[in-house]
């Protein structure tokens, strides 16, 4: 008997190591897939760019219909206490009065129940309405390209709420014929500086990523900022030329200082944006297509540039 329970201790030990080397393997695992993930997102934010908002769909919305006041609940509760029919034993035992005034209870609450739900109703068309009136107001603006209502339009779909994704400020200037933006980028903090990969037993290892891929996956970033402004932009008002300049704070070569720095600038142009298949194609050689002013090394990474200028497209 004793060596019966010693064997199935033996092998009550060896199934824990296995799951637990098993678990090592899938945290493992998991560690990679979110690391793999993380510099996949950094890549990527200008695929996820609003779709284009269409003004003329917009100014062709029908005028929300003002709902008119019903009065079910008080029916239902009137009609019942109208036909109310005393049984014998209500008689017998004088429920009556009783019973009447309890349905009269109820027809009060039921009178209740349909202001509430006129109200709700109300309240959500006056919102609709409200909602509609003043975007009837910023398509017309804007088919009449009145910055005015660019602004609202802006302010109205506010396309960078989230702009953390992208940098830490964003300044836009609407010009009659182009947008100027100035889009503080995310600073190397962001870019992981670690690679994590799986062995070929399953552990996980972590090492130092080099410098010229941290360089490059940084650059790429900014790009996809970029350009996921430029779509944002493009997608929103009627332009045909953006053009973003991206800040970040970088050692200043002529005076060793880390300063707030332009490290990029690029004009994009909606023709060229619109024949663009960005799921195939790096956000570098997206930017590429467009005239710009960069001056980039895998070694040393961004250094200073000056805007680029519209007379150079």
């Amino acid at each position: 008997m004793r060596r019966e329970e010693q064997r199935y201790a033996r092998e009550s030990a060896k199934r824990y190591k296995e799951q637990q080397k098993l678990n090592e393997i899938q945290a493992a695992y998991g560690a990679v897939e979110s690391w793999k993930s993380r510099v996949l997102y950094l890549k990527t934010i200008h695929l996820k760019s609003s779709i284009e908002v269409d003004w003329n769909k917009i100014k062709n919305i029908e005028k929300p219909v003002q709902p008119k006041s019903e009065f079910k609940n008080e029916d239902f509760a009137k009609n019942t206490l109208e036909n109310f029919k005393p049984t014998f034993l209500d008689k017998l035992f004088g429920l009556i009065p009783k019973k009447i005034k309890n349905l009269k209870e109820l027809l009060e609450q039921a009178k209740i129940k349909d202001k509430n739900e006129n109200d709700a109703n109300f309240k959500k068309y006056l919102d609709n309405f409200n909602d509609w009136e003043k975007l009837q107001e910023i398509s017309i603006g804007v088919a009449k390209k009145q910055i005015e209502f660019y602004e609202k339009a802006l302010e109205y779909f506010n396309p960078f709420s989230k702009i953390g994704e992208i940098g830490d400020q964003i300044d836009i200037f609407l010009n009659d014929d182009f947008v100027d933006i100035h889009l503080a980028v995310n600073s190397l903090d962001v870019i992981p500086d670690y690679e994590l990969k799986q062995t070929s037993t399953g552990k996980l290892s972590k090492t130092n990523i080099s410098r010229t891929r941290f360089n490059e996956l940084y650059q790429q970033h900014v790009c996809s900022c970029i350009l996921r402004v430029g779509r944002e932009i493009f997608a929103l008002l009627p332009y045909k030329y953006s053009r973003i300049n991206a800040t970040t704070k970088i050692v200043n070569c002529k005076n060793g200082n880390i300063e707030e720095n332009m490290i990029l600038s690029v004009i994009f142009s909606i023709d060229i944006m619109q024949k663009i298949n960005f799921g195939l194609s790096e956000p570098l050689d997206n930017i590429n297509n467009f005239t710009n002013n960069v001056s980039f090394n895998k070694i040393n990474g961004f250094n200073l540039v000056n805007k680029v200028e519209f007379n150079k497209r």
